[in-house]
């Protein structure tokens, strides 16, 4: 048998690789590399434990969201484009559940993190020498032949790349600075080789992300008391001392790349974000209530509009394609899994708590990412959004069941410590509470 925690490595690893088997119904990769693990998981994986109760909630605009989305298919008029983001969809669904399901232990949430950190730094790699010399030639993995002066590893573009890797470096931030895991060492190299590669992207809306949940963390940790413990003070200082002297570098090329921001913006050509906004708010107009079907956007943009066709908003996308209250579910969905990540912050166990901090982080760091940019439509950016949705629910999952197993010790010892009236007088009559087992979700302290 297959162990999971091999096939969680696969999984997350194999998610940066859009490359896969052409299926001519699809006119697209229908059966990807990510498929196989994911196949492996559902076959290998073992059920064990439920959702926490005060979790379920989230579960409602998820389905709601997911059926409302697909009845595009009695009036897209390009049923093609319809059914490529239909195979992306039920992709992504099927790893969120396989995520919420097979994660069981403390360790195998740290083995998902450890695929991560292995993803993050082979790509950061590619990114680095893209940024430096030139292409790789991993043209079999997806890197594009013509790259420009973008670094993107071997994703479609840039600006998924920058959004693959600064989610990334999110998790390995925590690892690295907050935890002792198992492979430290890589989690700290992983880091830092993410966040140079996030600077060779050269994307605007990422480094914004990036540094704005990043820095909103940072003052809660403080708040919390965690950002000047002793174990966490040494590597912000060194972080810190880095990040001055690269700024002293490359701070003018960063200030640069936003001096073209106002034109890109507001400029009077078709495809400045404004007037790509403005033909959006007309689609929308036209068809509010279920929009125009998934992935036909296209289908009714103005034909003057020059580039991808596309508005560069994630949010006015949604809504044009499947109506406001498509829209008001995707922002519900955003906003439950926020939630329920803030309140497993509060978990008494060090691992849990960390995590839930860096998936909260990575929510923040996605929702204003994908403000001036379409990318939540992109295989990448969709799988890797719903495995951090489905990542909230295991670790407030492991969380419940780890402070029902203490409260069910906590009342067996002063059930067996104390004696009873009902045993002094007659033992056959005594009463024994029932208590139901209770799984083992893995040792506490695996991370240190």
């Amino acid at each position: 048998m297959i162990k999971t925690k091999y096939i969680l490595i696969l999984l997350t690893f194999c998610a940066t690789i859009a490359q896969g088997l052409w299926i001519n119904w699809l006119d697209d990769e229908g059966i990807l590399v990510v498929d196989i693990p994911l196949i492996l998981l559902y076959i290998f994986g073992r059920k064990k434990l439920k959702l926490a109760p005060k979790t379920m909630f989230a579960l409602v605009p998820v389905i709601i969201f997911m059926v409302w989305v697909h009845i595009g298919i009695f009036f897209a008029p390009n049923k093609l484009y319809f059914r490529q983001e239909t195979a992306e969809n039920i992709r992504a669904i099927l790893i969120f559940i396989a995520l919420i399901s097979f994660i069981n232990t403390k360790e195998d949430l740290q083995y998902v993190f450890l695929g991560f950190a292995i993803g993050a730094t082979f790509q950061g790699l590619i990114a680095w020498h893209q940024w430096l010399r030139g292409p790789v030639g991993l043209g079999f993995l997806g890197e594009q032949p013509g790259l420009g002066w973008q670094a993107q590893g071997t994703f479609v573009h840039a600006s998924v790349f920058g959004m693959y890797i600064s989610l990334l470096s999110i998790f390995n931030y925590r690892m690295a600075v907050f935890l002792r895991p198992k492979y430290h060492k890589l989690y700290v190299a992983a880091f830092f080789i993410g966040v140079v590669a996030l600077y060779a992207s050269y994307n605007r809306a990422t480094w914004i992300a990036f540094a704005t949940s990043m820095t909103l963390m940072f003052f809660v940790d403080v708040f919390r008391g965690n950002a000047f413990k002793k174990r966490s003070a040494k590597f912000i200082f060194i972080i810190a001392l880095i990040a001055a002297a690269g700024a002293a570098r490359y701070g003018a090329d960063i200030v640069n790349r936003f001096n073209d921001a106002e034109n890109s913006l507001e400029g009077k050509n078709s495809s400045s974000r404004k007037n790509l906004a403005l033909d959006a708010l007309r689609i929308i107009h036209d068809h509010p209530i279920v929009g125009v079907g998934l992935n036909n956007y296209r289908e009714y943009v103005n034909p003057e509009t020059a580039g991808t066709k596309l508005v560069h908003c994630s949010y006015l996308l949604v809504a044009a394609e499947t109506g406001w209250f498509g829209l008001a579910l995707f922002l519900s969905i955003l906003i439950s899994f926020a939630i329920i990540g803030v309140r497993t912050m509060k978990s008494k166990d060090p691992l849990l708590s960390n995590i839930a901090a860096a998936l909260v982080t990575a929510i923040i760091s996605f929702s204003i990412a994908v403000l001036p940019s379409p990318d939540y439509r992109i295989s990448y950016v969709k799988n890797h959004i719903w495995m951090i949705f489905a990542l909230i629910l295991v670790v407030a999952k492991l969380d419940y069941h780890l402070s029902r197993k203490k409260q069910v010790k906590k009342m067996s010892g002063k059930k067996t410590g104390s004696k009873s009236a009902l045993t002094k007088t007659d033992n056959k009559s005594s009463f024994k509470p029932y208590v139901p087992p209770i799984p083992n979700i893995g040792p506490r302290h695996l991370y240190e």
